[in-house]
């Protein structure tokens, strides 16, 4: 794991080597996280690795066994009534009283929270149905609401009183393309204004749009943590090419091998292959160079985009 080189005044949640047990049963070995003001950080990790139970934690809904958290760089005391009104939460598959209209959810929890009440609450619960897209459901019972919408007003109770720090647990469950894309939108909004998120999901490509970093769990520990093409370079040994030579002979592949920074080179079909750097450069003038010198012409060479699935399955195979 990765560790973070951030003070606590610069971080909205600091968490580490966190442990929760149920009797016997660790439900979180040894979790550690750090969100940095102003950004939108993945929390990732299969089934059961413990990331519900980490945000829980987090929260005060359980009481950790042992480690650290803390708020805006102050740990939780008691009930930390105030500094827990500057966090929303929206857990996995949010429920609400079925009886209970849209519009009427959110101002029983803006009052709960302590929003302003009276007509300030009023317009703070409608303009907030509106960027979910509620607007058309706010006066239909709960009962109602498909799956998504019950997620669309999850996310609507968790931006109450505009909270300094989102945790989320999977806000685009049941959402269709569009919506997640909505979604998207309001998370990049909420950190355009200074807010930070902190955010579990299954949608590991709309993670990698959206993330500035992740951190990856797996069997109740943090794996890593780190930016998305940080942890590629770790993964690959460096930035990955992927070149096309008009042919290639031996020799070049020799003298591609000797480039200094290229640690692997490797043939995916007739004259394609993948480079590998080590250093933080373009090789693509070298590339080309090489090529002509050896009577070929570089054809194309576009650097590879680092994939956060192919980083996610292979740290949560090796630990397995």
């Amino acid at each position: 794991m990765s560790s973070s080189p951030h003070t606590s005044l610069e971080l909205a949640l600091e968490v580490k080597n966190l442990m929760k047990s149920y009797g016997a049963y660790p439900g979180v070995w040894d979790v550690s996280l750090a969100v940095e003001r102003g950004t939108l950080h993945g929390f990732l990790g299969p089934n059961g690795s413990g990331k519900t139970t980490t945000m829980k934690c987090i929260m005060g809904l359980l009481h950790k066994t042992s480690g650290m958290i803390r708020l805006f760089g102050e740990e939780p005391d008691g009930d930390a009534v105030q500094m827990k009104k500057r966090v929303g939460y929206m857990p996995e598959s949010p429920s609400f009283p079925t009886y209970l209209k849209g519009r009427e959810v959110l101002l029983t929890y803006g009052r709960i929270r302590g929003t302003s009440g009276g007509r300030r609450l009023d317009e703070e619960c409608m303009s907030l149905l509106q960027k979910v897209g509620l607007t058309a459901a706010a006066e239909k019972t709960v009962g109602k609401y498909s799956r998504g919408m019950l997620t669309r007003l999850g996310l609507a109770v968790a931006l109450l009183g505009r909270p300094d720090l989102l945790i989320l647990d999977e806000p685009t469950e049941g959402l269709d393309p569009v919506g997640v894309i909505e979604v998207r939108d309001i998370l990049r909004g909420v950190v355009s204004e200074g807010g930070s998120v902190l955010l579990s999901s299954h949608q590991l490509p709309e993670v990698q749009q959206m993330c500035n970093r992740v951190t990856i769990v797996n069997q109740g520990r943090t794996v890593i943590e780190g930016s998305v093409d940080a942890l590629a370079k770790r993964l690959h040994g460096g930035v990955v090419y992927k070149a096309e030579f008009e042919s290639l002979s031996p020799e070049l592949m020799s003298k591609l091998k000797r480039i200094d920074g290229v640690s692997e080179v490797e043939v995916l079909r007739d004259n394609v292959i993948r480079v590998v750097v080590s250093k933080d450069y373009d090789v693509r003038p070298f590339l080309a160079r090489s090529a002509t010198e050896y009577g070929s012409l570089l054809l194309s060479c576009e650097r590879e985009e680092a994939s956060l699935e192919e980083l996610f399955l292979t740290l949560v195979k090796e630990g397995d």
